[in-house]
């Protein structure tokens, strides 16, 4: 098993990484436990096979059990922990430690607002973002978070997190959430199979959230 910790409050950095990570696995073999994921499911997992063959890429996120020693074969998986605030890497002494400290770096986070917001303004943040060297994969990553947040957030999440996503989903039924849900798992699907272009598929999400509904 490789062990990899992620670590920081540069979340806009650490997320990039991660995203950079699932690239090197093949889709089917990725699995990603959220802040919140049942601790239960979570060992089931660890201590199954793959169900598709080759090496499989599992992804813990803000979690405080220590899922290092559960292993049905050591030589599976590669283990990821991801944090979004400093922890001490010494509890992790077999890691791959990566730490994102604070920084004055771009952050995806007023984009995402924007569009939960169905501000016109989030093309000219989405603009600044790619010159800040964020590209249209980590874009899309990022709006399944915010569609899942609108969905749901887990009871220990952030009140400011929690106030925000209640305000957020005033602006869209639950229909609208899946359509859009459905929209951007197709949108990723022509990126990746290069049926559209990313300038393109940039435009399409945010009309898609700014005229949502309209039509």
């Amino acid at each position: 098993m490789r062990l990899l910790l992620l670590h920081g409050p540069a979340i806009s950095a650490s997320r990039k990484k991660l995203l950079e990570l699932k690239e090197k696995f093949n889709s089917e073999n990725v699995i990603v436990f959220e802040e919140g994921a049942d601790t239960q499911t979570i060992l089931t997992n660890l201590q199954s096979p793959s169900l598709f063959g080759g090496e499989r890429l599992i992804i813990i996120e803000n979690s405080s059990d220590d899922f290092t020693n559960y292993t049905l074969n050591p030589n599976s998986y590669t283990l990821t922990l991801w944090f979004d605030h400093e922890i001490d890497p010494k509890k992790y002494p077999k890691a791959e430690v990566l730490f994102f400290p604070e920084a004055k770096e771009a952050s995806v986070f007023p984009f995402l607002d924007l569009l939960a917001s169905k501000n016109t303004n989030a093309c000219l943040e989405i603009d600044k973002l790619k010159k800040a060297g964020l590209d249209t994969q980590y874009f899309i990553t990022m709006i399944f978070y915010l569609l899942r947040s609108l969905v749901y957030l887990p009871k220990n999440a952030h009140p400011f997190a929690k106030q925000k996503a209640t305000k957020q989903r005033k602006n869209f039924s639950q229909d609208e959430i899946i359509s859009l849900y459905k929209f951007m798992l197709d949108l990723d699907f022509k990126i990746k199979k290069g049926l559209i272009e990313p300038k393109q598929a940039e435009f399409l999400l945010i009309s898609r959230f700014l005229d949502f509904g309209q039509n």
